[in-house]
């Protein structure tokens, strides 16, 4: 976990040009482990621990990868039921549409409440109040290369009913965004290797992302609270119903 001055340092940086290393355009900085999913439902890892280059170094990396939008995101976040301590939540992180996402900011949840914090990409990296970031097929929690907070993410093989506070044992992958030479990880599809990636299949003939049925996602929020996450579909509509365009999530999210 890092220090948020830290952070404050890198989106400054970032603004006005910033340090970086001899390769600053492809990477950001990390020191923390990670581990995160191929786009097409493998799994990869996002780091190892000692082997990162420190923050400080990518600075100007972190910001042509990560792009961060000084506006609050306008999708929309709403909880369609809930179901003793579970809620089924909507979430609008469309991004303005395929190709149009370095124009839109990150939509960041509050997982305790399943509602969204408004805070802008550059006020996030020195905020623990956000627990979960979400862009197209982008998800990463607050910790690492990810923010300043406590988060972290356990991946299980299990469906969300079956997921108790007993999966929460094991060891939690952090976000960690860059190699020691500050070149960025990124999963097959191009976008940024994150604890979450790998959690869809993807149909070359259809273009469709499907998320795993028998996958979920344990997540340390941006304050070491526990939480356990499902993703049941890519193309929600606002009612819950299934539409055809890409970056609105139907969750399940509960508290463990």
């Amino acid at each position: 976990m890092r220090l948020s001055i830290a952070f404050a340092i890198v989106f400054a940086a970032a603004l006005g040009g910033g340090c970086s290393t001899s390769n600053p355009a492809t990477g950001t900085g990390g020191t923390t482990a990670g581990t995160g999913g191929a786009g097409t439902g493998g799994s990869g890892s996002g780091g190892d621990a000692g082997t990162d280059a420190p923050l400080n170094m990518c600075s100007a990396a972190l910001g042509m990868l990560l792009k961060p939008i000084d506006k609050v995101s306008t999708g929309a976040v709403s909880i369609l039921g809930t179901v003793g301590a579970v809620r089924t939540v909507y979430v609008d992180a469309s991004a303005g549409g395929f190709g149009a996402s370095d124009s839109y900011p990150y939509t960041y949840l509050d997982l305790a409440t399943a509602t969204q914090v408004s805070i802008t990409d550059k006020q996030a990296p020195t905020s623990t109040a956000w627990d979960l970031a979400i862009k197209r097929p982008v998800l990463f929690t607050n910790d690492g290369d990810g923010g300043p907070g406590m988060g972290g993410t356990i991946v299980v093989s299990k469906t969300f009913d079956q997921v108790t506070a007993a999966d929460a044992t094991g060891t939690f992958a952090t976000e960690s965004f860059v190699d020691k030479d500050c070149n960025a990880k990124t999963d097959p599809a191009g976008d940024i290797l994150t604890t979450f990636s790998g959690w869809y299949d993807y149909d070359q003939q259809t273009n469709v992302l499907t998320p795993h049925p028998t996958t979920t996602y344990v997540v340390r929020g941006g304050t070491g609270k526990l939480y356990k996450i499902g993703i049941l579909d890519y193309y929600a509509t606002p009612d819950g119903g299934m539409g055809t365009n890409g970056g609105f999530y139907l969750l399940q999210i509960g508290a463990l």
